[in-house]
């Protein structure tokens, strides 16, 4: 990926809880042309990536007006959603058979069928107990396999220059001019994707999918898959003679894994549809209401704690760890040494010649490469510690400045959608659309831009600066979704919650707060750090009540802690099941 601008700091923001902490799978995957399938309004399946199976179901494009486009054919009216669905070990007749998950890895903008393709059989195992259930990853609508795609560029030429523009601009922390010169190149995105508006003489805009991509609207997209889902397997059972009626008296229920945003979306989910909740984990939780407000200012609190866990580690490896000197004589040593190398990157960054172009070394590329370290501390504190002494003590700037040099959590390139490579304007489209439709409306001038950035900085000079990207991106954002939920994020649905604790983005806090909120619920707490508990590390006690809660409903104790299996270490070491 490429770093050095306003889009990187968003589109790492929308795509790190696909990126960090992934494994392959054992094979590798063969190509699958999707356009080979033919939407439909069932769900209808094609075998698909070696074990898999794929479908495009088409939904409406807008809820609202859902009862009055049965009969219309224009390919307008529509969204069609890229599904890929890991089956279940058993088949759907067994009595063993749990029903389908449904996952979402965060963001927003992240795609699903990736994570299904790189994540479903390690999830699948987790869950897996009394009873069997296939894992379905779907793209949200925008992004990834599902169209129409969310995009502002007439191509990628024109996104790159862009980005390579932008990433010559100086800190939003370096003064005035850093922050008007961000604040007016997110005015200007706001405005090239403005220009996507249909009917604007009537101030309307109904056909453009940045109207349609609210957190509600892929709330009742899930719906849709559930019941086309259930529906599909009753159609199996009737082609094989089998009695679906008898004992059916329910309607068919949601269970749902989401990380990060995806704690949003299932939140979102449990409030509008309580009754229709079956089992709902949701790792790693973003506050509810601070995300719609569009301020995110719920997320930085523990960086400063996992920052400083990273250089302890460091110190305590002594010599095996390369950013540490002889002279240090504490952890604090180690980092001031990194701290002054950023801060001196804010006035004076560094230029390198790699890959036949110019680089620049800017703080904001460093800082964001180390918050999004912390995202994963057992597979990447090592890789980042050497990129770093490279950099400080080496003068080699190489590894930073490669594409994911330094993370050790980067999904197969193969298998990566062409629209999910450029995930920002997907990222834009679900975030400013659910801000604009329920934030309190207030002037998003250049001095609520400082004030954000000051909050920010505050919170953590570490992620702070790359942190503030995300509520500026949404300073000219011109579409109102349609179909928008504001809350009260609140049900009487027992939910499993999970979370690190230490969380760089989800703070602990927010999971107590969402437990709350919905009566009967259970915190788990995982004794580790980083980004998604089940993720960023192994922890058998956690896989077990997940496993339990998957075979019978049960919940622990809500506070219950679980030991992690796989502290993070420099050297890196091993963690079996999910870093080999």
């Amino acid at each position: 990926m490429l770093v050095a601008s306003i889009y990187k700091a968003t589109l790492l923001m929308a795509c790190s809880t696909v990126a960090f902490g992934q494994k392959r799978q054992e094979e590798v995957l063969p190509d699958f042309n999707w356009t080979s399938i033919t939407p439909s309004r069932d769900l209808r399946y094609h075998d698909c990536y070696n074990g898999f199976r794929c479908a495009r179901l088409q939904v409406p494009l807008d809820w609202t007006k859902a009862a009055g486009i049965d009969t219309d054919e224009s390919s307008t009216s529509w969204v069609v959603i890229g599904i890929a669905t890991l089956p279940a070990i058993v088949p759907d007749t067994d009595p063993s058979f749990g029903g389908s998950v449904l996952i979402n890895p965060g963001g927003p903008g992240g795609p699903g069928t990736d994570i299904a393709l790189t994540f479903g059989k390690y999830f699948q195992g987790i869950i897996d107990g009394e009873k069997h259930y296939e894992i379905l990853g779907f793209d949200p609508r925008g992004v990834g396999r599902t169209t129409p795609s969310a995009s502002c560029y007439v191509d990628d030429l024109s996104r790159l220059a862009d980005i390579s523009q932008q990433g010559g601009l100086p800190p939003v922390v370096a003064g005035e001019l850093g922050l008007n010169l961000h604040y007016q190149a997110a005015v200007g995105l706001g405005e090239l994707c403005g220009q996507q508006k249909t009917n604007t003489s009537a101030g309307q805009d109904d056909s453009s999918i940045f109207s349609h991509m609210s957190t509600a609207s892929v709330a009742r997209d899930m719906l849709e898959i559930v019941e086309r889902a259930d529906a599909l397997r009753n159609t199996n059972a009737s082609t094989a003679g089998r009695n679906v009626t008898a004992g059916k008296k329910h309607k068919p229920l949601l269970h749902y894994w989401g990380t990060s945003y995806g704690t949003v979306l299932g939140n979102t989910f449990a409030s509008m549809f309580p009754d229709r909740v079956g089992r709902m984990v949701l790792d790693s939780v973003a506050d509810a209401d601070d995300y719609t407000s569009g301020l995110w200012r719920k997320n930085l609190m523990d960086v400063e704690i996992i920052a400083d866990r990273f250089y302890q580690t460091c110190f305590d490896a002594g010599n095996l760890c390369p950013l540490r000197q002889g002279h240090d004589q504490e952890a604090a040593d180690v980092r001031k040494r990194v701290d002054s190398f950023v801060r001196s990157l804010e006035t004076n960054p560094l230029p390198a010649a790699q890959g036949g172009r110019v680089r620049l070394l800017t703080s904001a590329l460093v800082r964001e490469t180390i918050r999004q370290t912390l995202y994963s501390p057992a597979c990447s504190f090592d890789p980042l510690a050497s990129a770093l002494a490279e950099s400080i003590l080496a003068g080699n700037h190489t590894t930073i400045l490669a594409a994911g040099g330094v993370l050790c959590t980067r999904i197969p390139r193969d298998h990566v959608p062409v629209s999910c490579a450029w995930c920002g304007e997907a990222a834009f489209g679900i975030l400013c659309g659910d801000s604009a439709a329920t934030a309190t409306q207030r002037v998003r001038n250049v001095s609520w831009a400082r004030e954000e950035v000051d909050i920010l900085q505050q919170q953590s000079p570490t992620a702070g600066e790359p942190w503030t990207r995300v509520p500026l991106a949404c300073v000219d954002w011109q579409f109102k979704p349609k179909h928008a939920f504001a809350g009260p994020f609140e049900s009487t649905t027992p939910l499993l919650i999970l979370s690190n604790r230490y969380d760089p983005a989800t703070p602990l806090a927010n999971a107590y707060a969402l437990s709350r909120n919905h009566k009967g619920s259970a915190v788990v707490v995982q004794e580790s750090y980083g980004h998604s508990a089940v993720i960023t590390s192994t922890s058998n006690c956690t896989a077990q009540i997940v496993r339990e809660y998957f075979s019978s409903g049960k919940l622990p104790a809500n506070g219950t802690s679980c030991e992690a299996d796989c502290p993070a270490s420099i050297p890196f070491k091993p963690c079996p099941g999910i870093f080999p």
